[in-house]
């Protein structure tokens, strides 16, 4: 971590030198230094956490900023404009103090309207100026009632210029692997894990060969209720309580003719699997330095253990089902439910035993049967 009132210090001292030396060169404006950007974009490539340190909010001002984005070269365009206008209000109050036009910022103006909102949330807007001293007065109008002292406001300037320039690493990263289209939680999660740009690009390109390949030896023909079966069927008269349930999936479908089986899924050890994505991406950044591995296959996995065949695992939801989602993937490796856009689901499909979940019954059915084993779980 490279967090510290020493570094901040550093870079604001910096920051406050070139400001002043573009001053007095006859420019007033959001920092242009070219070395000085290039000092603190090149710290920012190999140390991300050095944008907390300058900019407390930064990361998640980001992360937000992000949000419902499809392309996000373009959103990090904006947002490295509008990092740029709050930075260039925080060197106005700076520079200026005495000149009232720099007091008010109308919400209605062009730049707030079509360069300030369309970046970042109206909550962050507000909260960014209100670090420069600015009060909502108004509807349309923010005003500063609070004058800053000149330090609070450098400190501010300096926060918006590496906000700005750490869209500018992100937007290299986009590039590079374009024209993949990526996910805005996928990015940020590789760059706070990778932190220098090129782990960072490896390990997005390494998850998504991953991906790819598992898209592509996805087998369509596999259903729950047409694989071979290695269990009894149902049999008419037995007793269709919840443990006979859990026991026989076909019960379920009550329009069935009780002639549908189910193949009895082999169970793991006791060991534990975390199939979050962040601990997903450690993994891969840990297998970065050994022998390469061929992609798709299930590598590292504990021995099944022997398993009755007239008892099935217990199944699990992941957090990424909520209350009215339907399940698209049923990983039998970590024995728990995914959705289609679900990260740990991804990689489940590459590197663990499973199968999708196609039509909208066997969804359905996989995800009472869920239900039934975490209902028995808690009451057990």
């Amino acid at each position: 971590m490279c967090a510290g009132s020493a570094l901040q210090q550093e870079y604001r001292q910096e920051y406050r030198r070139c400001l002043e030396q573009e001053f007095y060169q006859g420019h007033a404006g959001a920092c242009s230094d070219p070395s000085m950007a290039q000092r603190l974009r090149q710290r920012l490539q190999q140390e991300p956490a050095l944008l907390e340190a300058l900019q407390e909010d930064g990361p998640a001002m980001v992360a937000r900023g992000l949000q419902g984005h499809s392309d996000l070269g373009l959103a990090l365009g904006g947002l490295a404009r509008a990092f740029q206008l709050l930075e260039t209000a925080a060197i106005n109050l700076y520079l200026f103090p005495w000149r009232k036009e720099f007091g008010t910022v109308q919400t209605f103006s062009g730049a707030y309207v079509h360069s300030l909102r369309p970046a970042l949330p109206e909550a962050d807007l507000l909260r960014s100026f209100g670090r420069l001293g600015y009060e909502q007065c108004d509807q349309h109008c923010l005003t500063v009632c609070r004058p800053l002292p000149g330090p609070d406001l450098l400190a501010a300037a300096c926060g918006f210029f590496a906000c700005r320039l750490e869209c500018e690493v992100l937007v290299e990263v986009v590039a590079r692997l374009w024209p993949r289209r990526l996910r805005a939680e996928e990015l940020l999660e590789a760059r706070r894990l990778a932190g220098d740009v090129e782990a960072c690009v490896e390990l997005l390109q390494r998850l998504g060969t991953q991906h790819e390949v598992a898209a592509a030896c996805s087998d369509p023909a596999v259903d729950l209720y047409q694989e071979t079966p290695t269990g009894p069927v149902d049999k008419g008269g037995e007793d269709m309580g919840p443990s006979a349930l859990r026991k026989d999936p076909s019960s379920w479908d009550h329009c069935g003719d009780g002639k549908s089986k189910q193949e009895a899924v082999p169970s793991v050890g006791d060991h534990n699997l975390d199939t979050s994505s962040h601990l997903i991406m450690e993994q891969e950044l840990s297998r970065a330095d050994r022998s390469p591995q061929v992609l798709g296959e299930p590598q590292d996995l504990p021995p099944t253990a022997p398993q009755e065949a007239s008892e099935l695992p217990c199944y699990q939801l992941h957090s990424c089902l909520r209350r009215g989602t339907l399940p698209s993937y049923c990983c039998t490796t970590c024995q728990q439910l995914h959705a289609g856009s679900c990260t740990a689901g991804q990689a489940c499909r590459s590197r663990h035993r499973g199968q999708e979940l196609r039509s909208e019954r066997q969804q359905r059915l996989w995800l009472q049967r869920t239900e039934v084993d975490m209902l028995l779980a808690d009451g057990s």
